[in-house]
């Protein structure tokens, strides 16, 4: 072996044996739970600020045609988390709007998450090593910041189902979750509006540790 690829073999040994930060992704869906709940909790925050005027307990029919719909989660847990504030607000919910008072035609502006990196160091470098493959090296960091913010934007029309006349119009209404999580020399920390703290601390106790450095 020459002289220059016992060198490139011995620093990837010893950057190998630096590393300390293991990923782990273990997943169905094409979305991790944390992605569902960065969508889910941005939509429950747009939704809790729906309050229509509307006569309570008017039968209601929710048209979401105009939603984005293309089968996935996130449109249908919006759906359904509007369906059921409706409902705590003391309307009634019908299958036809035929059947209705009032008709709300939901609609989606975003639906989505958003991603910033930010790191302060040495990057990850691949390192190719001859007749074996590629080696990456460890990332060395003295700050890192992975920032993950979920958005929701939802407009509602509502309006009577015999004359179609306007009732009330609720939004553009928005709602924003957050998981950050940042890093210095070593010790990181998390701020997330994701779960409330005892769903929080019963995750812990039944999911492996994160330990994505």
């Amino acid at each position: 072996m020459l002289k220059s690829q016992k060198g490139a073999v011995a620093l990837a040994a010893v950057c190998l044996t630096l590393t300390a930060c293991t990923t782990i992704r273990e997943t169905q869906p094409s979305q991790t739970a944390r992605e569902q709940l960065l969508l889910s909790t941005a939509a429950d925050q747009a939704t809790a600020k729906i309050a229509p005027n509307v006569p309570k307990g008017n039968a209601i029919y929710v048209d979401s045609s105009h939603f984005i719909d293309n089968g996935e989660y996130r449109t249908q847990y919006a759906i359904g988390r509007i369906r059921s504030h409706l409902l705590s607000e003391g309307y009634k919910l019908v299958g036809s709007a035929d059947q209705a008072d009032t008709i709300v035609e939901v609609s989606s502006g975003a639906l989505s998450i958003d991603q910033a990196d930010t790191l302060f160091g040495l990057p990850s470098i691949p390192i190719p090593i001859p007749l074996t493959g590629t080696v990456q090296t460890p990332e060395l960091a003295l700050y890192k910041k992975a920032a993950r913010t979920g958005v929701a934007k939802f407009n509602l029309a509502f309006y009577n189902a015999q004359t179609g006349d306007m009732q009330d119009i609720v939004g553009p209404i928005y709602g924003f979750s957050h998981f950050d999580r940042s890093n210095i020399l070593g010790v990181g920390w998390r701020n997330s509006n994701l779960l409330p703290p005892e769903a929080e601390a019963e995750m812990k106790g039944k999911t492996a540790p994160d330990n994505n450095g």
